[in-house]
This record gives structure tokens, C-alpha cells and sequence, in this order.
């Protein structure tokens, strides 16, 4: 099966950062299903975002898993790659990642619209 992710929640807000954004988003998926994820490869998890756009940035991204668990060594980032989409990719950079490790994973991303 492919890789999936399903989406939570979405805020839209602007929160502590007045004057430096215009827009800012916060998004809680779940990871529903992954695959093995072989050395130096990615994993990349769309999901749709309404009102994000190119030029977001995302501020930060977090996975309730650990990616670095002594067998299993994962990198995890987070980009706006279109209109109303956001990209969660997961790079496999020590070996293997396991299949299905990352399954019921929360990911937490937080992302801004500049005002600059």
C-alpha cells in the first residue's frame, strides 16, 4: 500500500507573531500507512491544506516518533509544494527505515505567510 497521512486539524491564526506574518496555520495529521523507506530514499506524505501557497514557510514540523531509535535513522521535514498542499518527507539517511514504523505517527507542522 502507498504511503498515506490523513489530516486532523488545521488552525488558522496569527497568534504571537503579529507584524511578521500575515496568515500563520497550525496542522495535526496522522501517518495512516507507510512503507520501508531504503537508505538515502524519501518518503513523502501530501495532504491538503486549505489556503497555504508557495512562498509559506513552514517554521517547523514534529513527529510523535522517535526517528533515530539505534536501527531506524530518519530525517524529517515539512514544505508548501503548491497551492493548498503541504509535503511531510521522511529521508532514510543511516540505513532502512522500517515499514509501517511511522504508522499511527502525529505529525505537527506549524506554517506562515510573511508579511515581508
Amino acid at each position: 500500500m502507498a504511503d498515506a497521512i490523513t489530516v486532523n486539524t488545521v488552525v488558522n491564526g496569527l497568534g504571537q507573531l503579529q507584524g511578521a506574518v500575515n496568515e500563520i496555520w497550525t496542522v495535526r495529521a496522522t501517518i495512516t500507512d507507510q512503507d520501508a523507506i531504503a537508505i538515502s530514499d524519501t518518503a513523502s506524505f501530501s495532504m491538503t491544506v486549505s489556503g497555504v501557497a508557495l512562498g509559506d514557510i513552514v517554521l517547523g514540523v514534529s513527529l510523535t516518533n522517535d526517528l533515530s531509535d539505534g536501527t531506524d535513522q530518519a530525517v524529517a521535514t515539512a514544505i508548501v509544494t503548491a497551492a493548498n498542499t503541504l509535503v511531510i518527507r521522511v529521508h532514510a539517511d543511516a540505513g532502512e527505515y522500517a515499514i509501517d514504523d511511522l504508522n499511527t505517527a502525529v505529525v505537527r507542522v506549524i506554517v506562515a505567510r510573511p508579511a515581508f
